[in-house]
Formats: structure tokens, sequence, C-alpha cells
């Protein structure tokens, strides 16, 4: 079984990699389009391509690929159900085309994308209903800290080729150690200052998150 390369990038400029970014962009279409037709592959790859400004035709083989042999196999998307087509054998237009919606782990996959915005109940994802709970509080009070540990999590069990879900404590909170304990340091700092310095410390991390934002390069 082949390995989803959501997070893969080139290690000269720390990029997406082509495959990577197609795949982020089939598992948005499935998960954001609410109309089936526009859920097969044939669509799918319209929709690529146009943003890539190429032949849909020439976007289909990675896009039957990345489907086939990745997304259904680790069942990250399945099929909801089939589309008669008008073209082609009977036999086909019989069988007709299928189209896709997320699994539960794509669902999560979904929300680890930066630009993002899912909406997700984490008891879905834990058998451990108090974490499900705990972590759905922390995505309301701050949403960028959930998604750096859910992040940091996934993308670091798909290098490993592990299941993501169920999200456990010991699992995420060995993978997530170093962010966790760098957050929560940061957190009892600031409660220790004053709001001047408070004030002055958001600032220039204010500054340097627009830096950042602007030198970034999908």
């Amino acid at each position: 079984m082949q390995k989803i390369s959501l997070f893969d990038t080139f290690k000269l400029t720390n990029q997406l990699t082509g495959k990577a970014k197609r795949q982020r962009r089939i598992i948005k279409i499935i998960g954001t389009t609410k109309i089936p037709e526009q859920r097969t592959k044939v669509e799918i790859s319209k929709k690529i391509s146009i943003e890539n400004k190429q032949s849909w035709k020439n976007m289909y083989s990675g896009v039957y690929d990345d489907i086939e042999k990745i997304l259904l196999p680790q069942k990250i998307i399945e099929e909801e159900g089939r589309i008669p087509i008008k073209r082609g054998p009977r036999l086909l237009q019989n069988k007709g085309t299928g189209y896709y919606k997320l699994t539960k782990t794509g669902t999560l996959f979904l929300f680890c994308m930066e630009d993002n915005k899912a909406e997700i109940d984490f008891t879905e994802f834990t058998q451990q209903h108090d974490l499900g709970e705990e972590l759905n509080l922390l995505y309301q009070i701050s949403p960028a800290l959930c998604f750096l540990l859910l992040e940091k999590y996934v993308s670091t069990c798909c290098m490993k080729g592990e299941d993501i879900a169920p999200i456990t404590l010991e699992n995420i909170g060995k993978i997530t150690k170093f962010t966790l304990n760098c957050s929560i340091d940061f957190i009892k700092s600031m409660l220790s200052h004053n709001k001047e310095n408070q004030r002055k410390i958001l600032k220039i991390l204010s500054h340097i998150d627009r830096q950042t934002l602007k030198s970034v390069t999908y």
C-alpha cells in the first residue's frame, strides 16, 4: 500500500510536493463539495486542472492513482454512490461512475489543512469521551493551538505509517509533547507579566506571524 503524501515537502525549500498538493485538493473537494456529480474522478480532475491551468486529461491519471491506490485503501475516502453515465459501452453506462465522501479519518485530515476551517467533533475520534470533550474545548478557546497539536500528531502518524484514529491521550501526548510544553511554558510566562509587557509580546508575535505568512508558498 502506498504512503499518503499530504505532508511531503521538498528538502531544500520545505514546500509541499506536487503530489501532496494534489492529494490535499482531492480531499478538500470531496470534503467541501455538496453536489455528488462534482465528486467523481473526472470532475475532481477538472477542478484541479483549472487551478493548475492544464488539461484535465493530463491530471486524471494522478487523481485516479491517488484515489484508487492511496485514499480508498487507507480508508480516507469511501464511495458514497454511483452516477449513471450516458456515453460508452452499455455495461459501463449501467455500472455508472463512483462519487466519494470523506471517512472520519478523512475529516481529520481535512481539519489539518491550514487554509481550511472544517467543523469537527473530537468525541467522534476518541475512545476516551473526556479527551474528545477537552479537545473540543481547546478548539473553542484556541483554534490555532488545537490545529498545531493535531497537525503535528497527524503528520507524524502519516510519516510513520500509523493509524491516526482513534486519538488517545498517550499517543497524542507522546508526539506533541515538545510543542505542548512550549505552549504551556509560554502561557505561564505571559500570565506572570503585567499587561503592558503582555501587549508588547503580543505585538511582536503578531508582526512575526505576518512576516511568516508573507514568506510561505504552497
